[in-house]
């Protein structure tokens, strides 16, 4: 009954698989986005290598990111069925987990530079 007063729209349930994606993609990202990060040295918004270090970043990262998603794809093709069922396409539900992933490397970085300055 509670479904049909509040009916779930369809933009927060293709949110809802894309999480369901990211995490199981979400250890090796994160591994990655924090050793490029640490490799550059931690750098914050307001350091002066900034700007440099997230060109780097983006394009190395974007790199990586197609890496990983080649090796998910090879590794797994079955489970892409699931996804395609609510609607993603594999280009979209990459795409999405990609962004997904930066937003959360942002805030990241906005969290160190408030806290350590």
């Amino acid at each position: 009954m509670k479904h049909a007063i509040f009916p779930k729209k369809k933009g927060m349930r293709k949110l809802q698989v894309v999480s369901v994606f990211h995490r199981s993609i979400w250890p090796v990202t994160t591994a990655t986005s924090l050793l490029m990060w640490g490799i550059a040295g931690f750098p914050s918004l307001t350091s002066e290598v900034f700007p440099t270090f997230i060109l780097a970043f983006l394009w190395l990262r974007s790199a990586c990111q197609v890496l990983i998603w080649y090796l998910f794809r090879s590794s797994n093709r079955k489970g892409f069925v699931f996804y395609h069922h609510f609607g993603l396409s594999e280009v979209k539900l990459a795409l999405l987990a990609y962004l997904l992933d930066l937003v959360v490397f942002a805030l990241w970085i906005i969290l160190a530079t408030i806290i350590f300055g």
